[in-house]
């Protein structure tokens, strides 16, 4: 499971999480609302043992995260005829009483519904905890079944009792935006092609109508020694298929002929009505980090030059890295998977043949398995060079651009490097573009 929301994310434990988790297992004070004041008294590689266990269809667990750092675990258990039994603790203190985990209750209980099928979710809860009573009562419509009085013994002897709940999926009736990721399947096949045709269909940067060529490339991709089925990633909001990414891999070729393995991913696609809630960013953060547990180094990708450094890019020049032909450029770019990654690897950069553009007779015919699309015309370029003064607009024209789209491909610098423009170039050409449904420049 992999779901976030804002700053928030719950994903499954990994074996790297086990150090975490026995930290807070063997801490009294997050144990004692469980019964074990003095902790488990664990080790590590006990933990270990465990998450590994917990990874299959009867029982999960989770990790719980704001802002990329791990605050509690989450767990479920399947009982059987549809009933999911949950657990939850906010491990650390600091983040405890912030509103945290009843909308991380609030995304696990929608998705087990939503997504894992289950009918009815169940928990208990201590009966001297009269703020976890509040919120599974209150505020997610748990139904009270029953109170047991001196139930059980706690770690130093003494008489505790519960309370136990439940929730039915029919009276389940929290709306809340988040976004689900998960593997591609055979099954989404058509689905991330259609999404990636939707996505992309504005991708001419040409001036003459045509059909984009993006969703043939995801199909083309599929069946490449370079695909990388494992980084292909499913998007889901509101129950539905929104967005993807798709890694393939790709290596630096160094002045002696030595080749240092890379990825790099493309397209990414999400569908226009969902785009600019974050969908993107969350589909690169989970992928980079599945990347770096299987052990891959950095990625590298010719994208947005002002958009792609917010989620860490950097310029591929920066590593000494240049592309095949030895050139370099902003849209060139490079992310390190972890500290060093790319220590000492210098060269050419080269990816799958598949990335170039197919003949446009092939791209008609496989247009053909989707629903018929009225072609879009390319904004022209002429339509920010007459917002321009003189200088400006000669600079400009000096690109030989014909499409509004291009200037995608452009960074705030670049053009600022070019004679006879300024600041006033880059806003107005900011406004243009954003008059026109185009995002560009630095936010």
């Amino acid at each position: 499971m992999f779901l976030t929301k804002g700053n928030i994310t719950i994903r499954n434990a990994v074996q790297q999480d086990a150090a975490t988790v026995c930290n807070w297992w063997n801490d009294g004070n997050v144990m004692a609302i469980a019964g074990f004041p003095n902790g488990l008294g664990t080790t590590v590689e006990k933990v270990a043992a465990q998450i590994a266990e917990y990874t299959c269809e009867k029982s999960r667990l989770h990790i719980m995260e704001v802002d990329g750092k791990p605050i509690g675990e989450l767990h479920y258990r399947n009982t059987g005829n549809g009933v999911a039994q949950i657990g939850i603790k906010i491990c650390d203190t600091t983040q405890q009483e912030r509103g945290y985990g009843t909308t991380i209750l609030q995304m696990f209980i929608d998705a087990l519904f939503t997504y894992y099928g289950y009918r009815k979710i169940i928990l208990d809860a201590n009966l001297k905890n009269k703020r976890a009573q509040h919120v599974y009562e209150k505020k997610l419509g748990f139904t009270m079944l029953q109170i047991n009085e001196n139930a059980w013994r706690d770690q130093l002897g003494q008489m505790q009792g519960a309370i136990d709940y439940e929730l039915c999926k029919e009276n389940w009736h929290i709306n809340i935006d988040y976004v689900r990721i998960r593997v591609e399947q055979e099954a989404d096949h058509y689905t991330t092609e259609e999404i990636t045709r939707e996505a992309h269909w504005e991708g001419n940067w040409d001036i003459e109508p045509c059909i984009t060529d993006t969703h043939l490339l995801v199909h083309k991709l599929r069946q490449c020694p370079s695909y990388v089925p494992e980084l292909h990633f499913i998007a889901e909001m509101d129950g539905k298929v929104v967005g993807h990414i798709v890694y393939a891999t790709s290596k630096i070729v160094d002045e002696n002929g030595k080749e240092h393995g890379m990825l790099t991913f493309g397209p990414l696609s999400v569908l226009p009505d969902y785009q600019s809630r974050g969908i993107g960013k969350a589909l690169i953060r989970h992928s980079f980090r599945e990347a770096k547990l299987l052990g891959y180094r950095a990625v590298l990708i010719f994208g947005h030059p002002d958009y792609y450094p917010r989620v860490g890019f950097q310029p591929a020049a920066n590593f000494k890295i240049t592309t095949a032909e030895g050139k370099n450029a902003d849209p060139f770019m490079a992310y390190p998977l972890y500290e060093g990654a790319l220590d000492g690897v210098h060269g050419r950069y080269h990816i799958d043949p598949v990335y170039e553009d197919s003949p446009s007779e092939e791209v008609i015919e496989f247009d053909k398995k989707f629903p018929p699309k009225e072609l879009h015309i390319p904004v022209p370029i002429t339509i920010l060079l007459d917002r321009l003064p003189a200088p400006a607009q000669k600079a400009l024209d000096g690109l030989k651009h014909r499409s509004l789209k291009v200037m995608t491909t452009k960074s705030e610098r670049e053009i600022l490097a070019l004679d006879g423009t300024d600041a006033d170039t880059v806003e107005i050409i900011r406004v243009v573009m954003h008059e026109n449904g185009l995002e560009w420049g630095k936010v």
